[in-house]
């Protein structure tokens, strides 16, 4: 008796075409090409498209940075010049002296100004002067009798003069008017022989320059341009403006470029920005500004990586696509009944695995007697792992050396401007810590007659108003002479007793412990030998108070803010034995400089500031430093600031190419990553568990049900090894028939 036979199943998949676009293997391999080619032209335009810049953006940056110096110390004795006049004047409110009086002993305390006057604002009548005659033609006084008069600019016979107000209290005429005037002149700012710093009004005019004087009409237009971009930008949030520009070449080819900076608080409400000051700072660029160590680097690197990302696309479809797709079509061909043909595929990995277990099952399905195959031991094999490997290993060969550009090459050239620069700020630094110091023991010099003559409580009350005016104490105290506490405003002292007496002048009260306490001392009656330290005869030591003393407590805070500036790098302050004492980030008081290779330099500044460019024992470095020095009562001391600039934080032309390169680099791993991740995921996982699934299908499990997971190469192949394992049920139910009956059955049903 014949049977018919019965009609093949249909399949759900009439040709390659079905498999999903967004799934599957295809679209990772796609990306992956796609994200390497994109690397490859992003190396091309960004590393091999560099050229060198005429201006490099390190020369334009050192002058902005030296016009920002000097505005802020500008503006800072500006303030401090005003403040004090201010809190001079307030000693009278209570107790009214004679405007000779007064005038004397500002000048004992100060000797900051050119001259004073006490004139009465009402009438302009002159109480008394002293110094040189100030220019008051013109002015309306009866304006500037605020309770905080702001400073004013006014011409004179001598050239411009800065006026500074406060009011104060006289015998005979009650409230008048107490006017300083000095000279506007700029702070101690260094400079090269070749750098100009010109200090300019709101009209244009110059009132003070340090450097080379500037005759040709292109620096002066160049002046007159930085000085209107300050007039007219508008500040960041929080910054006053400034910026850098660089002029036209002249004649000669010579370029100069220019740093401003406004005299300006941040919010503006500095009496300072009234004045309408702007600072600038400028120079002729060097002869060879900028240099590109290899230029051709970033075309060879994008033509390699062109190359490879070919490469690896075509390997990865050899490999991975094309078998799997094999598979799938092996599979569902023993789905529709064709089992004439033995099962072909690779022999190598998942793949090859679930090829021989696909022949496996034909076998059985055409014999439904078969025994089932022997199952094989589990080991952990490479397989589908191994050739993402070998790419992420043949892309992570091309982006080493591009990583290892960003570790700091010692052949960076750094131009000249810069390295002067770095020492010309250096001795800014030191300079302002100095200046900051000086005045904090004027302040105190100024207070002490006031205190001699006060009781406990009005010696208190003048501590306590001294410490809010002044930013820069953590206390201040009077000591007995025995070292006792008789006043007190702030936190309490660091040390009392006989050894808290000493000479006068700025010392350091601890040599260890959790924190520096740096302290300025003074006698509450003066002494011929304070009267010389203040003169600037520093060879002399001071004598012992004979009485007394007002000591004021330096926040140590307060000296790491004078040394944080922008562009500068790692800063410290260090004592005579090179410990640390302040620092313009974390440091370990007392400590040893955390860049020991700053002793050479620091042993070479001697009295002057040196700098180096140091390439040797780690990371090349602009290293400077630059001794306090100078006259008044910190020139005893012997301690210096030094500063630490790394030469991969510059801007030139070579760092700038190879943050590129490390730039692309990372993108060149970051595309590997997240293509051959999402294939070992997306596709390696799966197949994996499929291979194990076809394996033990084929030994005899004929319970498990396969489920595909993803509608992909992987789950067709699944869904197929699920048809495969019913067609294996029912033919081991029929088996009884014989094993002719059940074979031909088994055909039949296909």
């Amino acid at each position: 008796m014949s049977t018919a036979p019965t009609p093949p199943r249909q399949h759900r998949y009439r040709r390659r075409a079905d498999m999903p676009l967004l799934g599957g293997i295809r679209p990772p391999i796609a990306l992956l090409l796609v994200l390497l080619l994109a690397v490859a032209t992003i190396t091309a335009l960004a590393v091999g498209g560099l050229r060198v810049d005429d201006t490099p953006r390190a020369v334009r940056e050192s002058h902005q940075y030296a016009a920002e110096d000097t505005a802020a110390s500008l503006r800072a004795g500006l303030h401090e010049s005003a403040t004090d006049l201010r809190r001079a004047a307030a000693h009278y409110d209570g107790a009214p002296a004679e405007p000779a009086a007064v005038l004397t002993a500002l000048g004992q305390a100060y000797r900051k100004w050119r001259g004073t006057v006490i004139v009465r604002p009402d009438t302009g009548r002159l109480l008394a002067a002293r110094g040189e005659t100030v220019p008051l033609a013109g002015l309306d006084l009866g304006k500037v009798t605020d309770t905080a008069p702001a400073p004013l600019l006014m011409p004179s016979t001598a050239g411009t003069r800065l006026l500074t107000f406060a009011l104060v209290s006289t015998a005979d005429d009650g409230r008048a008017l107490l006017v300083a005037s000095d000279n506007l002149r700029l702070p101690g700012v260094a400079t090269r022989e070749e750098q100009t710093v010109q200090v300019l009004d709101a009209a244009g005019s110059v009132l003070d320059s340090t450097g080379a004087a500037l005759t040709a009409e292109p620096d002066r237009r160049l002046v007159a341009g930085a000085r209107e971009r300050a007039v007219h930008e508008r500040p960041a949030p929080g910054k006053a403006v400034s910026g850098s520009l660089a002029g036209s070449p002249d004649a000669k080819g010579v370029r100069r470029v220019a740093g401003y900076a406004a005299v300006a608080a941040p919010d503006g409400s500095d009496p300072a920005t009234a004045l309408g000051l702007t600072v600038v700072s400028t120079s002729a660029l060097d002869a060879k500004p900028g240099s590109l160590r290899h230029p051709a680097l970033g075309l060879a690197a994008a033509g390699a990586l062109l190359a490879l990302a070919l490469l690896l696309a075509r390997y990865l479809v050899r490999t991975l696509q094309r078998p799997l797709l094999r598979l799938f079509l092996e599979a569902r061909r023993l789905t529709r009944g064709e089992l004439d043909r033995p099962v072909t595929g690779p022999r190598r990995g998942e793949a090859g695995r679930t090829t021989r277990a696909l022949e496996e099952l034909r076998l059985q399905l055409l014999d439904p007697a078969r025994p089932p195959a022997t199952a094989r031991p589990a080991r952990r094999r490479p397989g589908t792992a191994l050739p993402l490997a070998l790419c992420a290993v043949v892309v992570l060969a091309w982006s080493g050396p591009l990583l290892l550009l960003g570790g700091g090459d010692p052949r960076v050239r750094v131009p000249a401007q810069v390295v002067a620069g770095q020492r010309d700020r250096t001795d800014t630094s030191a300079d302002r810590i100095r200046q900051a110091l000086n005045e904090g023991y004027a302040d105190l010099r100024s207070l002490a007659p006031a205190l001699a003559e006060a009781s406990v409580g009005k010696a208190g009350t003048l501590l306590r108003t001294t410490l809010a005016e002044h930013d820069r104490y953590r206390s201040l105290y009077v000591l007995g002479a025995d070292g006792e506490v008789l006043a007190r405003a702030g936190e309490a002292p660091h040390r009392t007793g006989p050894q808290a007496l000493g000479a006068s002048g700025v010392l350091l009260l601890n040599r260890s412990g959790k924190e520096p306490r740096i302290a300025a001392r003074a006698a509450l009656t003066a002494t011929p030998a304070e009267e010389d330290d203040e003169n600037g005869q520093d060879g002399q030591e001071a004598a012992e108070p004979r009485g007394p003393v007002l000591v004021g407590e330096f926040k140590t805070d307060f000296l790491s803010g004078l040394l944080t500036r922008p562009g500068l790098g790692r800063v410290w302050l260090v004592d005579d034995r090179r410990r640390v004492l302040a620092a313009n980030e974390g440091y370990s008081s007392f400590g040893e400089l955390p860049d020991p290779r700053a002793g050479a330099v620091l042993a070479d500044a001697g009295k002057k500031a040196a700098v180096d460019v140091v390439r040797t024992g780690g990371e090349p470095a602009l290293l400077a430093a630059a001794p306090l020095g100078g006259n008044g009562a910190v020139a005893r001391l012997g301690w210096s600031v030094v500063t630490a600039h790394p030469v991969a934080w510059l801007h030139l032309d070579q760092n700038r190419a190879d943050r590129r390169a490390v730039l692309a680099g990372m993108l060149g791993l970051a595309a590997a990553a997240l293509c051959l991740g999402w294939l070992f995921i997306a596709v390696g996982l799966p197949l994996r568990r499929l291979t194990a699934s076809a394996e033990a299908l084929a030994a005899g499990d004929r319970r498990t049900v396969l489920h595909p997971v993803h509608h992909d190469e992987v789950g067709a192949v699944a869904r197929s090894l699920e048809l495969i394992r019913q067609d294996l049920e029912r033919a081991a139910r029929r088996a009884p028939a014989g094993p002719t009956a059940a074979a031909t059955t088994a055909t039949a049903t296909r």
